[in-house]
C-alpha cells in the first residue's frame, strides 16, 4: 500500500505526457516478456485512460483558480478500458495532483459501476456521439453524391 488515499501503487494514476502532444491520466501496468533475469519489459499499458485539457473558468474571487481541467475518454470510439503502448511514444509520466486524482478514480468506479447498456445509453446525450453522428450523416450524404473527375482534352 502507498501512504496517498490507502491506495496499491498499481492503483494510483499518473499523468503521462505523449510525444504528440497529448496529455493522459490513466493507471499504468508495465507487460513483460520472460521470467527471471531473461525478463524484459515490452510496452506499456494503460487502463483507463482519459485525454487531459484546460479550459477557461473566470473566478473574480479568486482569479488565481481561473482554469479547470477536464478530462475526455482517450479514445472515445472503442469499447477497451485498457491499451498497450510502445515505450518510445511517451515522453514523460509525472504524479497528479491529490484533486484530480481523486476526480479521475471517481470517474472510472463511476464507470465500472453502470451496466453496458447504461454506459451506451448515456452516450446519446454527450456533445462527442452527436457530433459523430453529425459526421457519420455528412459522410453519407458525400458519399451519395457522385464524384466527377475532369478530363484533360
Amino acid at each position: 500500500m502507498t501512504e496517498e488515499n490507502n491506495q496499491p501503487a498499481e492503483l494510483q494514476p499518473s499523468v503521462v505526457a505523449l510525444k504528440t502532444g497529448e496529455k493522459l491520466i490513466t493507471i499504468l501496468q508495465e507487460a513483460f516478456e520472460g521470467e527471471g533475469e531473461e525478463r524484459k519489459g515490452i510496452c506499456l499499458i494503460m487502463n483507463f485512460p482519459y485525454e487531459l485539457s484546460l479550459s477557461s473558468a473566470p473566478n473574480p474571487e479568486n482569479p488565481e483558480r481561473d482554469l479547470q481541467v477536464k478530462f475526455s475518454k482517450w479514445c472515445p470510439y472503442a469499447i477497451e478500458s485498457q491499451y498497450r503502448i510502445p515505450y518510445d511514444v511517451i515522453m514523460t509520466v509525472a504524479t497528479p495532483d491529490p484533486g484530480l486524482a481523486q476526480a479521475y478514480r471517481a470517474k472510472i468506479e463511476a464507470n465500472q459501476a453502470s451496466t453496458p447498456e447504461q454506459a451506451a445509453a448515456g452516450f446519446e446525450n454527450t456533445p462527442n456521439w452527436q457530433q459523430q453522428q453529425q459526421l457519420v450523416q455528412q459522410a453519407i450524404a458525400d458519399a451519395s453524391v457522385p464524384t466527377v473527375t475532369p478530363e484533360v482534352v
